[in-house]
């Protein structure tokens, strides 16, 4: 979902950066890399991202297994779980400061180890303010996962290559997504919560390990000079440039509500409202996730096709969005009569917003190209937390009965002002992309 930042963010501000100091490798460098060099990166990096994601999700199987053991209300299961998204998103500004001064390698392993706190805090935890530390260390632990990454494989793979290990990165990683609905809820009932976070912790560290072992050592050659000072000096003239001002939030407001609904509230709307028992809504999770990874996959592709006709992204990700949430009204309005291909459409065009990032690198000079794409991942998943967040004490107003169930229409409410929140946010993005098309014809027209 933050790939394609990510991407911009390393090929054009660091790398630029970095191909230019002593001993860095140019970023055009031709050939084809050893298959030795490619497992070396892919397969511990891509193991990361694969359990990134998993940690990510998880919490939408396990909710009614935190209510009932725990004893959590809807807000607290909403604060526990946005608790990562409020990490994940406080990261992102100072990591790619991280990422230059210490290098990926070593700031990946360091924060891996963070997850791996948090999963095993999380599994002995019996209160919200325990189970949300955990969770927080769990987001913030995994932050690095793609961005480390990508920066390794740009540096150290011809630029030819790089969108397609860097696609692959992002597939294992819907896989991830995956794994955190079904097959997850499988070992939830064979062995409790709690071991499935046990078994979480214990793969992160044989992940942080093959990172150490193999990953690549890059760090002494792409190291450049920078401090906090400067990088945050940086980092406020990107946060006031007019690309960000004028997507930035609108993106978060969007993309936003779609995580919080897709990594936690589809669950809990699944079981109370639709009346599912917890295996059935793990397998319409697993179809929703699926419907995800397509959604990456084909707008990715559709980007690349409508640039080559002379049309900007924005478009796609105006008309995807407004699908994406004309699918959510129907599954407000028909409650438990919605079938399960809105669900799963919703999960496929929830993903079209993230073709903005794309654009990131043809509106914005290279020297603030990094920054403006972390700030717009910052904006995204600090709304995230907001909303998972809000619905739950939105949901909490309502009572629930003697078995702990909230009634439909304490759901559809919440699920109501989000829906209403995420239009107000891609009506912002359609201003601006209005706006986009007026200034490029303008220029166009001036030119001739």
């Amino acid at each position: 979902m933050d790939w394609s930042s990510t991407c911009s963010y390393l090929c054009i501000d660091q790398g630029v950066t970095m191909a230019t100091a002593p001993g860095a490798r140019p970023l055009h460098t031709a050939g084809k890399p050893s298959i030795g060099i490619l497992l070396r990166l892919m397969l511990p990096f891509g193991f990361g991202y694969y359990l990134s994601h998993v940690y990510r999700s998880v919490n939408a199987v396990i909710a009614p297994d935190l209510v009932r053991s725990i004893g959590l209300g809807a807000a607290d299961l909403g604060l526990l779980t946005s608790a990562f998204m409020l990490a994940f998103a406080l990261a992102q500004l100072p990591l790619g400061v991280l990422l230059d001064r210490y290098g990926a390698r070593r700031v990946d392993v360091a924060l891996l180890l963070l997850a791996v706190m948090g999963a095993l805090l999380f599994a002995v935890s019996e209160s919200v303010l325990v189970l949300a530390v955990g969770r927080a260390l769990m987001g913030l632990g995994v932050a690095a996962c793609m961005m480390a990454a990508f920066k390794s494989m740009t540096m150290v793979l011809p630029i030819s290559w790089l969108m397609p290990a860097q696609g692959l990165l992002v597939a294992v990683g819907g896989v991830g997504a995956m794994t955190a609905t079904a097959p997850a809820e499988t070992l939830v009932r064979l062995f409790g919560w709690r071991s499935v976070f046990v078994l979480l912790a214990t793969a992160t560290v044989i992940a942080a390990v093959c990172v150490y072992l193999f990953v690549p050592d890059e760090e002494a050659r792409v190291r450049r000079r920078t401090s906090w000072r400067r990088e945050m000096a940086g980092l406020k003239r990107a946060l006031l440039h007019p690309f960000f001002l004028a997507v930035g939030p609108a993106i978060g407001l969007v993309q936003g509500g779609f995580i919080a609904i897709q990594t936690l509230w589809a669950g809990p709307w699944l079981y109370y409202v639709v009346g599912l028992d917890s295996t059935t809504v793990s397998h319409y999770l697993l179809l929703i996730a699926c419907g995800m990874v397509g959604g990456y996959v084909f707008n990715g592709f559709l980007g690349a096709v409508v640039i080559r006709w002379g049309v900007s992204p924005i478009v796609i990700a105006i008309v995807g969005s407004a699908i994406m949430l004309l699918s959510l009204a129907l599954i407000i309005l028909l409650g438990p009569l919605v079938p399960l291909p809105i669900w799963i459409v919703f999960g496929f065009f929830g993903t079209s917003v993230v073709v903005c990032f794309a654009m990131i690198g043809q509106q914005v000079p290279g020297r603030f190209v990094g920054r403006v794409s972390t700030a717009v991942n910052f904006m995204t998943f600090a709304t995230a937390f907001v909303f998972q967040w809000g619905i739950g004490a939105m949901v909490q107003f309502w009572t629930p009965d003697t078995g702990g169930h909230y009634p439909d229409s304490a759901f559809k409410f919440a699920f109501t002002v989000t829906l209403s929140v995420q239009a107000a946010g891609l009506v912002i993005l359609a201003l601006s992309g209005v706006r986009m098309h007026q200034a490029r014809r303008q220029h166009v027209s001036m030119d001739t």
